[in-house]
């Protein structure tokens, strides 16, 4: 059996709404690292798990500058792989990528309101959950995707530096800086692989706009580092053999999905874990049983629970 792949997201220095931070994401490593054996991208396919060390591929999506400067730092002390997918948008300074800017509306706007397209949606007391959720569909619903939806955000809403603290924006929401990707990329312990232009739902875009997701992010990363971009993951775990069929035509070798990929396919749909809780005592069963469970099992657990 094939190693399992785990996804990581932010890891920000301090600790926050979400469920990690520096300190409890060594913890996790620590705990790895002492009960399972990392393999690199180049030694997943061949590499075989162990009943009683599983193996592991660490990933982490999105490309937040924390990865660059709080995940990288605690890899390399531990002497630890890893792959990190980047999407291009937030590498410019004051551009985030859209959930970044949901999340900061959530925890940190002071208002009890805000306006889409006309309509105020509350954001005061207990509504603050149904009303970023509406928000969200709101804004997903936009077409073109994503183009509207960044510019609905763009022209409509608060800016993110008139109402978040600059110490919370660099800890939780700048991407990285090229010269970030290209050190990540330098050291033979990480690999940098593509996870698009504006982290959009791939399978929202239009035709034209999926190809230009996919491959204007494999050139820009491949004009920072100055190496091939072989590897590829879905943002949001969503694609379809559409998605697939452009990864293959733009040169991908491979890419990763979650754990509920719906397209079938060793190599452009590379199931992986997500691990989101800072607690440890979850992480063995999901490495444990995502190993081990045959995926008519997963794939019939989901099944019940959408039903």
């Amino acid at each position: 059996m094939r190693p399992l792949v785990l996804i990581y997201h932010g890891v920000p220095r301090r600790q926050n709404a979400g469920a990690f931070h520096a300190d409890t994401f060594e913890k996790h490593i620590v705990f790895l690292k002492k009960h399972c054996t990392f393999v690199s991208p180049e030694e997943y396919p061949s590499a075989r798990s162990n009943p009683l060390r599983p193996s592991l591929l660490l990933t982490f999506d999105d490309g937040l500058r924390n990865n660059a400067e709080v995940v990288a730092p605690i890899l390399r002390r531990l002497n630890v792989p890893a792959v990190f997918f980047v999407s291009s948008r937030h590498c410019t300074p004051e551009a985030y990528l859209w959930f970044s800017y949901l999340n900061m509306l959530h925890w940190h706007f002071p208002g009890e309101s805000v306006t889409l397209n006309g309509k105020a949606i509350s954001l005061a007391g207990d509504s603050r959950e149904s009303g970023i959720r509406e928000f969200t569909t709101t804004l997903l619903n936009l077409r073109p995707h994503p183009q509207a939806m960044y510019a609905a955000i763009a022209s409509q809403l608060p800016r993110l530096q008139d109402f978040v603290p600059t110490s919370v924006l660099e800890d939780e929401c700048y991407g990285m800086t090229p010269e970030h990707v290209r050190e990540l990329a330098s050291d033979p312990l990480f690999t940098v692989g593509g996870h698009t232009l504006d982290h959009p739902y791939l399978t929202r875009c239009d035709s034209q706009e999926l190809l230009r997701q996919v491959r204007n992010n494999k050139d820009w990363l491949e004009s920072v580092t100055g190496k091939k971009c072989d590897f590829f993951a879905y943002p949001l775990g969503d694609f379809d053999a559409d998605v697939v069929n452009v990864c293959r035509t733009v040169g991908f070798d491979r890419a990763f999905a979650t754990e509920w990929g719906a397209v079938s396919d060793e190599r452009f749909a590379i199931r992986r874990a997500g691990i989101y809780r800072a607690g440890l005592a979850l992480l063995p069963i999901k490495v444990w049983l995502g190993h081990w469970l045959p995926m008519q099992f997963i794939h019939a657990v989901r099944a019940s629970v959408q039903a």
